[in-house]
């Protein structure tokens, strides 16, 4: 493992008695040994805000996680870091997860998520103001980072501190809106976005389903790809009735409360935006979900992370369209609650139990 020696060295001197500047300043200088100068060099920016100087403080206690992209992963990125030190402080806050525990990355297909500190409210609309997540897996090659289409590698560990350093080949970006989400042909949901865009709210005729889903505060939404969409007849039998289709597709929606794959087999359960109660289920050819017991959808891909929820890609349209509405807004009331009491997640992400701390 590179840099032994100097991990020794700075484990050393550990939190005890530093400020936060000297826990920042001892960072910059590790980051630069370790051949991360560019990352060094934003890092250091951190004690020009308040802001900056608040996510170095929290640094500087606890167990962390840092996704550290090498000079090559920056210097193929089109990133101005020097031209908006907001933009670089969300960038560096959303490759930082709290804890430490990616010894305990599933294998793929499984995936594991963390909390970043990410939480700037013009990119993340999660329900209870969120921080936003992470999401990784364990290949045969190790550890790498599902993010926005692609997979990114871890290609070294290292540690300072109290931090645990894992270097990756490319700079992360954040999650789009649910909108731009669903247009990235990568996902092969596009259809879904043209049909969602298309119904218009019958309490509001300028806006449409998808802009709904797209202005909710933590959301959801089991997407059925474009073959899905092609070959679900039911859909074209119910283009004159915006209600039932409004209702169908609600059945394919949590409201209020971002549900990550870990969460499908740990007994929990939820109710759709049309009330009606989901149903999971795994065998050896993967995980299967069915709104109150219709067909079931293969979820072919998981855990694609939008500014406000997540995203599940299914192989068939859920054919419920039944509506329940006191359901629907007993459960939306409740996550509401839930959601209000705000944690710390410093472990997986919808694996329970967790450690958290009031926030």
């Amino acid at each position: 493992m590179l840099f032994t020696s100097l991990v020794l060295l700075t484990l050393l001197p550990a939190v005890f008695g530093q400020s936060w500047q000297q826990y920042l300043n001892g960072l910059v200088q590790a980051l630069n040994t370790y051949g991360l100068t560019t990352l060094a060099s934003a890092s250091a920016a951190l004690n020009s805000s308040s802001i900056g100087q608040q996510v170095a403080q929290s640094l500087s206690t606890g167990n962390w996680t840092l996704f550290a992209p090498s000079n090559q992963a920056f210097s193929s990125a089109p990133i101005n870091l020097t031209s908006d030190p907001t933009s670089v402080l969300n960038l560096l806050s959303y490759h930082i997860v709290h804890g430490n525990f990616t010894e305990q990355t599933s294998p793929y297909p499984n995936i594991t998520l963390g909390r970043t500190l990410l939480n700037d409210s013009s990119l993340v609309q999660l329900e209870g103001n969120k921080s936003q997540v992470l999401a990784w897996s364990n290949g045969s090659d190790g550890i790498f980072v599902l993010n926005n289409g692609t997979t990114v590698s871890v290609v070294n560990k290292t540690v300072y501190q109290n931090l645990q350093v894992l270097v990756i080949d490319s700079v992360l970006k954040i999650p789009q809106n649910l909108s731009d989400t669903l247009s990235n042909s990568t996902y092969d949901v596009t259809t879904l976005a043209g049909a969602l865009s298309s119904i218009n709210v019958p309490t509001n005729d300028s806006t449409t389903l998808l802009n709904v889903l797209n202005n909710a505060s933590g959301i959801t939404l089991f997407a059925p790809n474009n073959s899905a969409i092609a070959t679900a007849s039911c859909i074209g039998g119910l283009l004159p009735n915006t209600t039932a289709l409004i209702a169908l597709f609600g059945n394919h929606v949590i409201n209020g409360t971002t549900v990550y794959s870990p969460a499908f087999t740990n007994g929990n359960n939820y109710t759709s935006a049309s009330g009606e109660p989901f149903v999971f289920k795994t065998n050896s050819s993967g995980v299967y979900v069915s709104s109150a017991g219709s067909n079931w959808a293969h979820i072919m891909r998981s855990d694609v992370l939008t500014s406000n929820g997540v995203v599940h890609v299914i192989d068939s349209v859920l054919l419920d369209k039944k509506v329940n509405t006191s359901a629907a807004n007993s459960t939306y009331q409740s996550a509401t609650s839930v959601a209000a009491s705000m944690t710390i997640e410093t472990g997986p992400v919808g694996v329970a139990p967790t450690t958290s701390t009031g926030h």
